[in-house]
């Protein structure tokens, strides 16, 4: 069996490709681009560890309302908190429940607030009233 092999070494940090022969060219022939780009970089784009400290993703960070105060939370549990709060006493529309969370500045896409109240609903916690093509959620009546 016939076998390819490349090595690619920009600057150490090597690029090995090995296997049959169409598949080395088709590596080559997607990433070839990529790597002559890269060759007429200026040579100080490589990352020198100070560079690298700056250049560092910031992770975990909560998202900052125009309010500028930083809000966590799941959309299920302030959905739950408004459970609780009698919010779902009488049936609402997912533009009420998505107002009602915008108020408290929490913001949450209308599928991810849809999601969240279809498993409520699968939980046995809201009741889904539906009106021809209107959907309304209400608090589970307890037997």
């Amino acid at each position: 069996m016939d076998e390819a092999r490349v090595v690619i070494n920009l600057k150490e940090g090597i690029v090995e490709v090995q296997g049959p022969p169409d598949f080395v060219q088709h590596c080559l022939d997607m990433y070839g681009p990529a790597i002559k780009g890269l060759l007429g970089l200026p040579q100080d784009v490589a990352a020198t560890p100070e560079k690298a400290r700056l250049l560092r993703r910031k992770r975990g960070v909560a998202a900052v309302t125009k309010s500028g105060r930083a809000r966590r939370g799941s959309c299920i549990g302030a959905i739950r908190s408004d459970l609780e709060a009698g919010f779902f006493d009488k049936p609402r529309s997912i533009r009420e429940i998505k107002q009602r969370l915008s108020e408290a500045s929490i913001t949450f896409t209308e599928n991810g607030v849809r999601a969240n109240l279809g498993k409520l609903s699968l939980a046995g916690s809201l009741d889904i009233v539906r009106k021809g093509r209107s959907v309304r959620y209400q608090r589970r009546a307890q037997p």
